[in-house]
């Protein structure tokens, strides 16, 4: 009798809650709470009771579901360590809080240990555990782990119809980034998506953006409300990732404003605070940074890549990319034009050649740890950078993931090198251009230590060092690393354009080696050699050195055209 007593509230609540009754099957549950005396049963009615409330406030009272859910099981979100799985739907529901959160290593760990138990014997509670493994072992870029799980776990969910089609396109999402083809028809938006990201990482751009366009002929129902994203905002972002990777900046910075837009139009709804809701609007902004990067529109990509750092502060790659807003910025200040002036009159006439350069250090108080586009946050972000990656010996497979890097992918030994590099050879410039020749001279020499650096970052660390010695009055040492045959060998199978960039820079600080030995007719040679406008005022100096004042004259009509044509 006692049983039945017990049954009837329960069948009645969940009939109930079926119908979205909420309030109703509440009331039930309350009955059912006050029947049962096991201290599991009492947790698992307080559970669904719970779970009722949160459906009943749309799923938007995230705080207080999440907070009773951990009381349940003894935990303080988002800890892992449970000392009972006696409540495995507890459990998965704090797993579900977990991923939405994007907790998704604390997710795995969760319901691993549940799988673990092979005590799951509801098979709808089984299914999802497997799924929802699977889908956070993605979001972690443990693409061989989601496959690896599909194959020890799956087998029966390929019994259940209505849920094959997203197993399969679990493991399809997987196998596209482990590099095995993919079976899917392109019959509904989710799989077009996923074919489309297969053919962009195979180097089908084009293809990949017709497929995109299949979303037209396609009936969906994708939206905030049903999947918690906007397809729109996600079309957008796709087509921006397909534009800045055949190198058109500006168009895939529109795409990208476009996702962002969309992203807010939705978030502007009434379903915004539901916990399905989809919190991608950093990796938009992280895109549309880069975009704006690489259309040197420098201000617009610090405001989106500072947003970004704050959502995936241990991300290398990001802390670089700003430091570059930052150079690119100063560079632009510090890159004045020169401007000639003349003092007096007549035979006292004096031409003054002056660059205007902008203030270099806040006189503010101002800390640089404030986000601004400043050489002095460039060094900060630098650090930061340089902090974030492993050290440690060489792996035995460089090219396995070495360390997460979100939004993006992991990042592996090979490209933790070139990272590293990058960093360094950006960091001496800085140093340079903060008036500390010391520092800049210690980073040089550490990226002409490291193992695997590329010709083009050998090259201009020599440059580099060379200047710093030159600051530090150490002229030898500064010819050292200016050996023709050595930079040459270097840049020998570089662009042209790096190439030319780097003999101008080579050869000027060779011509300033020779000035500050005393040397000004090697130095006049070397210079008559470069035809750039960014050593006339080198060659102006030697002409004044050397008295050949109607060379001076010419050399200013040049430095005016140059104004003139910049």
């Amino acid at each position: 009798m006692a049983l039945k007593e017990r049954e009837e509230p329960a069948m009645l609540a969940y009939e109930i809650f079926l119908k979205k009754d909420y309030l109703s099957a509440f009331q039930h549950l309350n009955e059912l709470e006050g029947l049962v005396t096991n201290t599991n049963l009492i947790k698992r009615v307080q559970q669904n009771k719970a779970v009722v409330e949160f459906y009943g406030s749309d799923l938007k009272d995230i705080e207080k579901f999440k907070c009773t859910t951990s009381v349940l099981i003894g935990l303080t979100f988002p800890d892992v360590e449970m000392k009972e799985l006696n409540l495995p739907f507890t459990l998965y529901n704090y797993a579900v809080l977990l991923y939405h959160s994007r907790h998704y290593y604390q997710c795995t760990v969760v319901l691993e240990k549940l799988l673990m138990t092979k005590n799951i014997k509801d098979v709808k509670l089984y299914q999802q555990i497997v799924l929802l493994l699977m889908e956070a072992t993605l979001c972690r870029r443990t693409y061989d782990k989601t496959l690896e799980v599909a194959k020890t776990y799956g087998e029966p969910i390929k019994s259940n119809n209505e849920i094959v089609p997203l197993f399969e396109r679990l493991i399809s999402r997987a196998q596209v980034f482990v590099g095995q083809k993919i079976k899917l028809k392109p019959d509904c938006i989710e799989n077009v998506f996923i074919i489309a990201q297969q053919q962009y990482l195979n180097g089908d751009l084009k293809e990949s953006a017709n497929t995109l366009g299949l979303y037209k002929s396609i009936k969906y129902n994708y939206d905030v409300k049903t999947q918690g994203e906007d397809i729109w905002a996600a079309i957008n972002n796709n087509l921006g990732v397909i534009y800045l990777s055949i190198k058109k900046p500006f168009l895939a910075a529109k795409y990208f404003q476009h996702a962002v837009k969309e992203h807010f139009k939705a978030m502007e709804s009434e379903d915004r605070e539901r916990l399905i809701d989809c919190k991608d609007r950093p990796i938009y902004v992280y895109n549309l940074g880069l975009a704006l990067l690489a259309a040197n529109n420098a201000e617009g990509a610090f405001e989106c890549l500072v947003e970004a750092a704050r959502h995936y502060p241990n991300n290398p790659r990001i802390w670089l990319r700003l430091a570059e807003c930052c150079v690119k910025k100063c560079c632009n200040e510090e890159a004045q034009q020169f401007t000639v002036k003349k003092l007096g009159s007549g035979p006292h006439t004096r031409i003054l050649l002056a660059r205007e350069k902008p203030e270099k250090y806040s006189t503010s108080g101002e800390s640089f740890a404030i986000p601004s586009l400043s050489l002095e946050f460039a060094a900060l972000c630098l650090k930061n950078a340089i902090s974030l990656l492993p050290n440690q010996d060489v792996p035995s497979d460089i090219t396995a993931p070495l360390f997460q890097a979100p939004p993006g992918p992991p990042i592996n030994w090979k490209q933790c090198c070139e990272l590293k590099n990058s960093i360094l050879v950006l960091q001496s410039y800085v140093y340079l251009n903060l008036q500390d020749p010391q520092s800049a001279l210690i980073t040089a020499n550490e990226l002409l230590s490291q193992p695997d650096v590329s010709n083009s970052h050998k090259a201009w660390a020599h440059i580099y060092a060379a200047e710093a010695l030159i600051n530090l009055d150490k002229i030898t040492e500064a010819v050292e690393h200016l050996h023709p045959p050595m930079i040459h060998e270097l840049v020998s199978v570089l662009p042209y354009q790096m190439r030319d960039l780097i003999a101008v820079s080579v050869w000027a600080k060779a011509a300033v080696c020779h000035i500050l030995r005393g040397d000004l007719v090697t130095a006049r040679k070397i210079l008559l050699q470069i035809n750039s406008p960014r050593v006339l005022p080198l060659q102006m100096y030697l002409e004044i050195c050397t008295g050949n004042i109607e060379n001076c004259h010419n050399i200013l009509r040049k430095l005016r055209f140059s104004n003139l044509s910049q």
